[in-house]
């Protein structure tokens, strides 16, 4: 009797093909666009007109993290700012759903329940086009519907804008927040 000898390697690639094994997901297009275009640490100034949660309007100063999440599949945020509403702690979770697009949840401090879908659902998610993200949505509030609409847009290396604009169904939004980030670089490490 004749003993065959089989390397490990190929039998393992060979046992993959025979029963059908689908290769490791991968990280959407849009996710990785997202990363691509946000990640880094941003210093922000913060302009909240008066209205909504700033009746007498004023300025805030934060800083936003954006960075990929294990194996590149979501975006993940963190966010800190003095506003003159209070000082806010949140954090932000974007995915990408193959049946539903791109999803959203987001936690702060002031949210009653801690963390929520951002838009809620039925309402469809953001949408990212390559070049600007946004979010909106309606919502009701002291009985009476309101639509959220929040953009990222004019991203560059070293900044993008970030607004918020919040008015009635069918009529225009008025600007709440205005947000500048500007890159925060890491100090250069001495010896290189």
């Amino acid at each position: 009797m004749r003993s065959v000898y089989f390397r490990k390697i190929p039998v393992l690639l060979l046992l993959a093909s025979v029963s059908g094994a689908q290769q490791p997901a991968q990280p959407s297009p849009q996710i990785k666009s997202l990363i691509a275009a946000l990640a880094g640490r941003w210093s922000t100034t913060e302009r909240y007109e008066k209205m909504y949660l700033t009746p007498n309007g004023g300025i805030g100063k934060g800083t936003q993290f954006f960075r990929a999440g294990p194996g590149g599949f979501t975006l993940l945020e963190d966010y800190h700012s003095k506003t003159p509403a209070g000082e806010l702690f949140g954090v932000g979770i974007l995915w990408w759903d193959e049946t539903q697009g791109l999803q959203h949840i987001w936690c702060i401090n002031v949210y009653p329940a801690g963390c929520e879908m951002f838009p809620p659902p039925p309402q469809p998610g953001p949408k990212w086009d390559g070049k600007q993200l946004v979010i909106q949505f309606e919502q009701e509030q002291d009985r009476k519907k309101l639509v959220w609409r929040e953009a990222v847009s004019n991203i560059k290396p070293e900044s993008f804008t970030q607004t918020v604009d919040i008015g009635e169904p069918d009529h225009p939004l008025n600007r709440w927040l205005t947000i500048h980030a500007t890159r925060i670089h890491a100090p250069a490490t001495p010896g290189k």
